[in-house]
């Protein structure tokens, strides 16, 4: 996992040098005693990118490796938002990858999520998970959102290269919106998401569970938000 991590930021640094923004330092890096769980946070902005949020956490027992990387771009930008999620258990491996569309018309997903589908049709990462429902509005049939056998993880670690460089390619051909009404949509859209996230994400309450409430809360709305 940690592998992929750092393949990922490579591939991102390589093209959108990256600067580290502040994370609390009680939140950035947390260990609990014995090393049962820990959790690393971080943040940089970068050329049309508002944030690049990376979570990486262990625990012991029950066995859970998480890693989890968001791209916001700049809010004058229209194109959607990227997830790739790994939450990796003993058999089983719960599996996410996203261009969150900030509209979901035709046209909208026409022009940008349909790019992702060569992807997700190339690697096939299934069965599906059922999403929860507050999620639905963010996921299009170019999604991958997966409870896979972990005998698919090196194929889902592929395929989440070939999302980022598919999503690299996106925001390489991004143009600032110029329309201003259309530039508030664009802002309130991305706000939604986040606001959605960080209320209803269902990591924020297992992470709770470790670390306490008030710093899951303050991770969801000081860092990832």
């Amino acid at each position: 996992m940690d592998q992929l991590k750092d393949t990922m930021l490579a591939m991102i640094q390589q093209r959108y040098p990256l600067e580290p923004t502040f994370v609390p330092e009680d939140l950035r890096s947390i260990r609990l005693p014995l090393g049962f769980m820990t959790l690393q946070l971080d943040n940089w902005r970068a050329s049309k990118v508002r944030k690049v949020n990376v979570m990486r956490s262990s625990v012991k027992f029950p066995r859970l490796e998480i890693l989890a990387l968001e791209i916001y771009p700049a809010s004058c930008y229209d194109i959607p938002l990227l997830a790739i999620d790994f939450s990796c258990m003993k058999k089983k491996s719960f599996i996410y990858m996203n261009f969150i569309p900030l509209f979901t018309d035709r046209p909208y997903l026409q022009r940008y999520v349909e790019r992702l589908r060569p992807v997700v049709s190339r690697y096939a990462i299934g069965p599906p998970a059922k999403p929860k429902e507050w999620m639905q509005p963010f996921l299009t049939d170019c999604s991958i959102y997966a409870m896979a056998d972990n005998s698919l993880l090196a194929k889902a670690h592929a395929c989440a290269l070939d999302c980022l460089g598919c999503y690299l390619d996106l925001l390489d051909g991004a143009v600032p919106v110029d329309e201003p009404g259309y530039a508030q949509q664009v802002a309130a859209a991305s706000l939604q998401y986040c606001d959605q996230l960080s209320e209803k994400d269902g990591s924020r309450k297992m992470l709770g569970r470790f670390i306490g409430m008030d710093r899951a809360n303050r991770i969801f709305n000081e860092v990832i938000r």
